[in-house]
């Protein structure tokens, strides 16, 4: 775990944006599977 650690401790410019690039990624599945299990609700009512 210490070499992980060590690894995400120097922040290029490039893993940063790999990490933006990432976390956008993951918000938007989230978003969608929201809006799908918000859209079963109502288009079958609970």
């Amino acid at each position: 775990m210490a070499a992980l650690t060590g690894a995400t401790a120097m922040k290029s410019p490039e893993q940063k944006k790999n990490n933006l690039r990432l976390g956008l990624i993951l918000a938007s599945v989230a978003l969608v599977f929201f809006l799908g299990f918000m859209g079963k609700m109502m288009y079958l009512g609970g």
